[in-house]
């Protein structure tokens, strides 16, 4: 029993046949350009030829995007939250640690539970 299809959901759009050209040569475009950049960019004798740098309009933007990041950084309560979980929150925790470490250690010391032969710490 071989039914055959009438509609064909991989060859429905919602675009029109206008729309889908401008896509496809987008799509070339986009390859031609990527293809151009790996030419220059693996090229050995780049910088002998005068011209040692590539400017990509795309890759400036980005360098330029990174190195003015904290210019248009938003304070919320998501970025305050974070910021307490990455660093007050382990440094808060890791410091109690320590102290409640050389309170106990200090504790044993002064009721002479370790011997002063015995003590780790005893040359620092």
């Amino acid at each position: 029993m071989s039914v055959s299809r009438k509609w064909d959901p991989w060859k429905m759009y919602d675009a029109t046949p206008d729309e889908l050209r401008a896509i496809k040569e987008r799509a070339k475009a986009r390859e031609n350009r990527k293809a151009e950049w790996m030419k220059k960019h693996s090229n050995p004798f780049r910088a002998a030829g005068g011209s040692g740098f590539l400017l990509d309009p795309a890759v400036q933007r980005f360098i330029a995007l990174k190195a003015t990041q904290n210019e248009r950084f938003k304070y919320t309560f998501s970025s305050f939250g974070i910021a307490c979980l990455l660093f007050v929150f382990p440094v808060s925790l890791l410091t109690y640690t320590a102290y409640q470490n050389h309170v106990e250690k200090e504790r044993k010391y002064r009721n002479g539970e370790v011997m002063y032969k015995d003590r780790k710490d005893k040359f620092f």
